[in-house]
């Protein structure tokens, strides 16, 4: 007879999701300040502040992709496990979907063209769902294709990876448009932050980094974003942000930097109420980032935020808005369990 050991979560883990998801609402109410300069709207010291923000939250998406690779690559291989995944998620899409376009028809007296559905998603934020399912969808052939991987053949993959990203993205800046992607490490950043995470599992014990050259690395290639953002937006007047794209090599590398440290640092001590509340406040953060963006609309149109200084209102208005989204997400879990219950006691009594 065989014993599974239930392996402990990796808190560390959870730390990443739930600060992830803060951090994507603050790319949110910072890109709002970021976007009033020279409009008349936003100060010089508002808009270094809203892009050190909006830069230093950058990694949160990667991260998001590095965490589920991490932890869905290494699972045992089951074709039904993957569909059953990529049912629910298109389920959400489908439900926010129509949950966005009543909000923008009603509160932003916006109508969606449904033709544009597989380019673009009734809501900007929605594009993560998008590209999540596609990831469920080859899951199957990642896990069989990375488990039984060689370690000199996942870091040359890596390599390329980055390789590429870089080219492709430069290319981009200049310009040059690529019309032929380079199969599995040119054709998406986000398929590779995905398998990234699961690489950076395996090779924390074989290629040693410290946590300060993790930090320091990480802050040096965001200090680099920040500083060329903010000369190219004093040059053109207006304000730049192709330099935030996820493709950019320098959000990449922090990105995997901070991933890779709190792989390391698994066995962190955690004190059991600060294990409860990452728990839970990780449980809602799906939720959090789905419902996030009403929240976000009502702060652009009642608030008028960029009436107060950045360094007041991105803290300020992240806390409200990231406040409102986790109530919204418990009160909705309770209601969809409530419903389940129901549905449960009906076919058990039919």
């Amino acid at each position: 007879m065989v014993c599974k050991v239930k392996r402990e979560k990796n808190y560390n883990l959870e730390v990443l999701r739930v600060v992830s998801c803060i951090m994507v609402v603050v790319i949110h109410v910072a890109n709002y300040y970021s976007r009033g300069y020279g409009l008349g709207e936003v100060n010089n010291a508002s808009y270094i502040f809203s892009i050190i923000c909006n830069v230093g939250s950058r990694i949160a998406v990667p991260i998001f992709f590095m965490i589920s690779g991490s932890l869905l690559v290494d699972e045992t291989l089951l074709i039904k496990k993957s569909l059953r995944r990529v049912g629910n998620t298109l389920w959400s899409l489908v439900v926010w979907s129509a949950i966005y376009y009543i909000w923008n028809y009603f509160y932003r007296d916006r109508l969606y063209d449904f033709r544009l559905i597989f380019a673009e998603p009734v809501k900007a934020h929605l594009w993560f769902l998008y590209a999540i399912i596609g990831m469920y969808l080859v899951l199957p052939f990642l896990q069989n294709m990375f488990k039984n991987m060689q370690d000199i053949l996942m870091r040359y993959f890596a390599a390329l990876w980055f390789l590429f990203l870089t080219i492709e993205y430069v290319l981009a800046l200049c310009e040059l448009p690529v019309s032929y992607n380079i199969p599995l490490v040119g054709n998406s950043c986000y398929l590779g932050y995905f398998v990234l995470g699961y690489i950076v599992k395996g090779t924390i014990k074989k290629v040693p980094i410290s946590t300060k050259t993790c930090y320091v690395g990480a802050v040096l290639c965001l200090a680099t974003v920040i500083i060329f953002t903010y000369i190219c937006t004093v040059l053109q007047g207006s304000h730049y942000d192709r330099l935030f794209q996820y493709r950019n090599i320098l959000i990449a590398i922090p990105s995997a930097l901070i991933f890779y440290d709190a792989l390391k640092n698994e066995h962190r001590p955690y004190k059991e109420k600060t294990k409860k509340m990452l728990s839970f406040l990780s449980r809602h953060s799906f939720n959090i980032y789905l419902c996030h963006v009403i929240f976000l609309d009502i702060v652009k149109l009642e608030f008028a935020p960029r009436s107060i200084s950045a360094f007041i209102g991105i803290p300020l208005y992240t806390l409200f808005v990231f406040g409102c989204s986790l109530l919204f997400s418990v009160i909705w879990q309770f209601l969809c369990n409530k419903l389940k219950a129901i549905i449960a006691n009906k076919e058990m009594a039919e």
